[in-house]
Protein backbone atom coordinates (compact mmCIF):
# COMPACT_ATOMS: atom_id res chain seq x y z
CA UNK A 1 0.00 0.00 0.00
CA UNK A 2 1.11 3.09 -1.05
CA UNK A 3 2.59 5.75 2.13
CA UNK A 4 0.25 8.73 1.69
CA UNK A 5 1.59 12.26 1.45
CA UNK A 6 2.44 14.19 4.35
CA UNK A 7 0.66 17.41 4.50
CA UNK A 8 3.03 19.96 3.96
CA UNK A 9 6.23 18.61 3.78
CA UNK A 10 8.25 21.99 3.99
CA UNK A 11 6.98 22.12 7.54
CA UNK A 12 6.32 19.11 8.78
CA UNK A 13 9.17 17.29 7.04
CA UNK A 14 11.90 15.74 8.85
CA UNK A 15 14.63 17.29 6.85
CA UNK A 16 16.86 20.79 7.26
CA UNK A 17 14.80 22.98 5.04
CA UNK A 18 11.67 21.94 7.27
CA UNK A 19 13.13 22.24 10.29
CA UNK A 20 14.40 25.76 9.38
CA UNK A 21 10.53 26.76 7.93
CA UNK A 22 9.64 25.96 11.17
CA UNK A 23 11.87 27.78 13.28
CA UNK A 24 11.09 30.70 10.73
CA UNK A 25 7.39 30.33 11.36
CA UNK A 26 7.58 30.08 15.33
CA UNK A 27 9.71 33.40 15.67
CA UNK A 28 7.19 35.00 13.20
CA UNK A 29 4.45 34.08 15.35
CA UNK A 30 5.70 34.83 18.50
CA UNK A 31 7.04 38.69 16.97
CA UNK A 32 3.49 39.09 15.97
CA UNK A 33 2.30 38.19 19.67
CA UNK A 34 4.34 40.49 21.11
CA UNK A 35 3.26 43.14 18.66
CA UNK A 36 0.24 42.42 20.07
CA UNK A 37 1.14 42.47 23.68
CA UNK A 38 2.73 46.22 22.98
CA UNK A 39 -0.76 47.85 21.40
CA UNK A 40 -2.82 46.19 24.06
CA UNK A 41 -0.37 47.65 27.28
CA UNK A 42 -0.67 51.11 24.98
CA UNK A 43 -4.00 51.10 24.65
CA UNK A 44 -4.44 50.43 28.51
CA UNK A 45 -2.21 52.79 29.04
CA UNK A 46 -3.47 55.61 26.46
CA UNK A 47 -5.27 58.81 28.31
CA UNK A 48 -9.27 58.92 27.43
CA UNK A 49 -10.10 61.63 25.85
CA UNK A 50 -10.91 65.00 27.33
CA UNK A 51 -14.54 65.47 28.71
CA UNK A 52 -16.71 67.32 26.71
CA UNK A 53 -19.21 69.85 28.16
CA UNK A 54 -22.41 71.52 25.74
CA UNK A 55 -21.86 75.23 25.71
CA UNK A 56 -24.03 77.94 23.46
CA UNK A 57 -22.27 80.09 21.46
CA UNK A 58 -23.31 83.56 19.68
CA UNK A 59 -24.12 82.28 15.83
CA UNK A 60 -23.28 86.66 14.88
CA UNK A 61 -22.40 89.34 16.43
CA UNK A 62 -24.78 90.51 18.89
CA UNK A 63 -24.48 93.59 20.18
CA UNK A 64 -25.31 94.50 24.36
CA UNK A 65 -28.62 95.59 25.04
CA UNK A 66 -30.15 92.30 22.44
CA UNK A 67 -32.61 90.31 23.76
CA UNK A 68 -31.59 86.95 22.54
CA UNK A 69 -33.79 84.69 20.15
CA UNK A 70 -33.02 81.18 19.35
CA UNK A 71 -31.37 81.80 16.10
CA UNK A 72 -29.04 84.02 18.09
CA UNK A 73 -27.79 80.78 19.29
CA UNK A 74 -26.24 77.51 18.25
CA UNK A 75 -25.39 74.28 20.22
CA UNK A 76 -21.42 73.03 20.57
CA UNK A 77 -19.39 70.82 22.41
CA UNK A 78 -16.08 72.58 24.21
CA UNK A 79 -13.76 70.53 26.36
CA UNK A 80 -14.78 70.66 29.90
CA UNK A 81 -11.28 72.43 30.89
CA UNK A 82 -11.55 75.40 28.12
CA UNK A 83 -14.91 76.04 29.24
CA UNK A 84 -16.13 80.02 30.48
CA UNK A 85 -17.01 79.53 34.18
CA UNK A 86 -20.51 80.06 34.01
CA UNK A 87 -21.36 79.04 30.15
CA UNK A 88 -25.62 78.84 29.87
CA UNK A 89 -25.85 74.94 28.04
CA UNK A 90 -29.38 75.20 28.18
CA UNK A 91 -31.41 77.57 25.46
CA UNK A 92 -34.18 78.02 27.58
CA UNK A 93 -32.33 79.89 30.42
CA UNK A 94 -31.38 82.71 27.38
CA UNK A 95 -33.95 83.09 25.13
CA UNK A 96 -36.06 85.92 25.67
CA UNK A 97 -32.86 87.15 27.97
CA UNK A 98 -31.21 90.98 27.47
CA UNK A 99 -27.32 91.57 26.69
CA UNK A 100 -25.27 93.35 29.31
CA UNK A 101 -22.74 92.94 26.95
CA UNK A 102 -22.00 91.94 23.28
CA UNK A 103 -20.77 88.58 22.18
CA UNK A 104 -18.37 88.58 19.02
CA UNK A 105 -19.53 85.49 16.44
CA UNK A 106 -18.54 81.88 17.86
CA UNK A 107 -17.65 83.24 21.60
CA UNK A 108 -19.38 81.32 24.36
CA UNK A 109 -22.61 82.59 26.35
CA UNK A 110 -22.36 83.32 29.97
CA UNK A 111 -24.41 83.94 32.72
CA UNK A 112 -22.59 87.09 33.40
CA UNK A 113 -23.64 88.66 29.72
CA UNK A 114 -26.95 88.48 31.17
CA UNK A 115 -29.53 90.99 32.19
CA UNK A 116 -30.37 89.71 35.70
CA UNK A 117 -34.02 87.54 35.68
CA UNK A 118 -36.91 89.87 37.12
CA UNK A 119 -40.31 90.29 36.80
CA UNK A 120 -40.45 92.11 33.49
CA UNK A 121 -37.92 89.26 31.77
CA UNK A 122 -39.75 87.83 28.93
CA UNK A 123 -42.68 90.27 29.25
CA UNK A 124 -45.31 89.37 25.88
CA UNK A 125 -45.13 91.55 23.21
CA UNK A 126 -46.95 95.03 23.43
CA UNK A 127 -47.55 94.76 27.07
CA UNK A 128 -46.15 96.37 30.39
CA UNK A 129 -44.84 95.82 33.71
CA UNK A 130 -47.38 97.16 36.42
CA UNK A 131 -46.91 97.11 40.47
CA UNK A 132 -49.78 97.80 42.30
CA UNK A 133 -51.15 97.12 45.86
CA UNK A 134 -53.82 94.67 46.16
CA UNK A 135 -56.65 96.57 48.67
CA UNK A 136 -57.31 93.34 50.10
CA UNK A 137 -53.70 91.84 51.12
CA UNK A 138 -55.40 88.38 51.12
CA UNK A 139 -55.92 88.42 47.66
CA UNK A 140 -52.11 87.81 46.63
CA UNK A 141 -52.28 84.39 48.03
CA UNK A 142 -55.07 83.68 45.65
CA UNK A 143 -52.57 84.28 42.71
CA UNK A 144 -49.64 82.70 41.13
CA UNK A 145 -46.79 83.88 38.83
CA UNK A 146 -48.24 82.92 35.33
CA UNK A 147 -51.95 83.52 36.38
CA UNK A 148 -54.25 85.12 35.19
CA UNK A 149 -56.33 88.08 37.16
CA UNK A 150 -59.13 90.70 37.13
CA UNK A 151 -58.63 94.25 38.02
CA UNK A 152 -60.85 96.36 39.22
CA UNK A 153 -60.83 100.14 41.03
CA UNK A 154 -60.75 99.83 44.79
CA UNK A 155 -63.68 101.44 44.98
CA UNK A 156 -65.55 99.27 43.02
CA UNK A 157 -66.53 99.51 39.92
CA UNK A 158 -65.87 98.00 36.43
CA UNK A 159 -63.14 95.98 35.55
CA UNK A 160 -59.74 98.01 34.40
CA UNK A 161 -58.08 94.95 33.37
CA UNK A 162 -59.99 91.48 32.39
CA UNK A 163 -56.68 89.57 31.34
CA UNK A 164 -53.75 90.51 33.79
CA UNK A 165 -50.57 88.45 33.79
CA UNK A 166 -49.46 87.83 37.11
CA UNK A 167 -45.59 88.42 36.70
CA UNK A 168 -44.50 88.51 40.40
CA UNK A 169 -46.32 88.81 43.52
CA UNK A 170 -45.00 90.38 47.26
CA UNK A 171 -43.78 87.96 49.52
CA UNK A 172 -46.33 88.16 52.58
CA UNK A 173 -45.61 90.37 55.53
CA UNK A 174 -42.74 88.99 58.30
CA UNK A 175 -43.52 88.27 61.49
CA UNK A 176 -42.55 90.95 63.55
CA UNK A 177 -44.78 93.01 61.62
CA UNK A 178 -47.30 94.89 64.25
CA UNK A 179 -50.85 93.08 64.42
CA UNK A 180 -52.00 96.86 64.35
CA UNK A 181 -50.17 97.43 61.33
CA UNK A 182 -52.19 96.48 57.77
CA UNK A 183 -49.54 94.52 55.85
CA UNK A 184 -49.43 96.14 52.13
CA UNK A 185 -48.72 93.72 49.45
CA UNK A 186 -49.25 93.57 45.96
CA UNK A 187 -48.36 92.23 42.47
CA UNK A 188 -46.41 92.82 39.41
CA UNK A 189 -49.02 92.91 36.22
CA UNK A 190 -48.63 92.43 32.56
CA UNK A 191 -50.66 94.74 30.87
CA UNK A 192 -51.62 96.47 27.85
CA UNK A 193 -50.77 100.31 27.69
CA UNK A 194 -54.23 100.81 27.85
CA UNK A 195 -55.05 98.92 30.88
CA UNK A 196 -52.20 100.54 32.26
CA UNK A 197 -53.42 103.87 31.67
CA UNK A 198 -56.78 102.64 33.19
CA UNK A 199 -55.24 101.17 35.90
CA UNK A 200 -52.78 104.22 37.06
CA UNK A 201 -55.11 106.90 36.07
CA UNK A 202 -57.76 105.33 38.06
CA UNK A 203 -55.82 105.68 41.10
CA UNK A 204 -55.87 109.45 40.57
CA UNK A 205 -52.12 110.38 41.08
CA UNK A 206 -49.04 109.50 41.20
CA UNK A 207 -47.89 110.61 44.73
CA UNK A 208 -48.42 107.03 46.31
CA UNK A 209 -48.91 103.04 45.23
CA UNK A 210 -51.54 102.55 43.01
CA UNK A 211 -53.90 100.41 44.87
CA UNK A 212 -56.76 98.17 42.99
CA UNK A 213 -58.43 95.11 43.91
CA UNK A 214 -57.47 92.21 42.36
CA UNK A 215 -59.20 88.58 41.73
CA UNK A 216 -57.93 85.96 40.67
CA UNK A 217 -59.25 84.14 37.18
CA UNK A 218 -59.79 80.45 36.44
CA UNK A 219 -57.71 78.71 34.29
Amino acid sequence: MAARPRPLPALLGRGRRARWWRTVVRRGIATALAAASVLLVLHELRPPPPAEVPVLLAARELPAGRVLAVHDLVRARAPARGAPPGAVVDPGDAVGRRLVAGLAPGEALTRTRLVPRGPADGLPARRVAVHVVAADPASVDLLRPGALARVYPAAGGRALASGALVLATDPPASAEVSAATVPVRGVVLALTAEEADAVVGGHGGLEGPVTVGIVAVGS
